[in-house]
């Protein structure tokens, strides 16, 4: 298997969200994934869009970090956890984030937040889309001004 790391777009996106919840489409993630001061990148696997993840800008330095558990992810989690732990960094450094927060439901995506470095801040009820409780996570950065 071929991987390539390569910014995201909106037709790798449509290809990661095909055969996702309606709910999922409803969220419009795209307004978030592709606003102003925003990165993401997605993974190839021989070609095809396979795995997503970036930060979303929030301003003053913050961000909020996002990765899109597919099908791919939980059949190559040391994959997708190696390029994570790659390019959150990368992606924080270059565009200038000190803070790069996470939020999830508890469970793998928290116990992977954990593993790449983030640091476990609270519990917030009612927080998630949907109205879940979610766990927020952060990491911080030494961003060059």
């Amino acid at each position: 298997m071929n991987c390539e790391i390569v910014p995201l777009n909106p037709e790798y996106l449509d290809k990661l969200l095909e055969g996702a919840p309606p709910s999922m489409l409803a969220l419009r993630v795209d307004r978030a994934y592709f606003s102003p001061g925003s990165v993401s990148c997605c993974l190839l696997a021989d070609g095809v869009p396979v795995f997503a993840g970036g930060i979303v800008n929030l301003g003053w330095n913050r961000g909020e970090g996002w990765f899109m558990p597919t099908i791919f992810f939980r059949r190559n989690v040391k994959t997708c956890y190696r390029a994570l732990r790659k390019y959150i960094p990368r992606m924080a450094l270059e565009n200038g984030f000190a803070r790069v927060q996470a939020t999830c439901v508890k469970g793998v995506s928290a116990s992977i937040l954990k593993h790449l470095g983030f640091a476990y801040e609270g519990t917030m009820r009612k927080f998630g889309p949907f109205g879940e409780t979610c766990d927020m996570w952060a990491q911080f950065f030494e961003v060059k001004g």
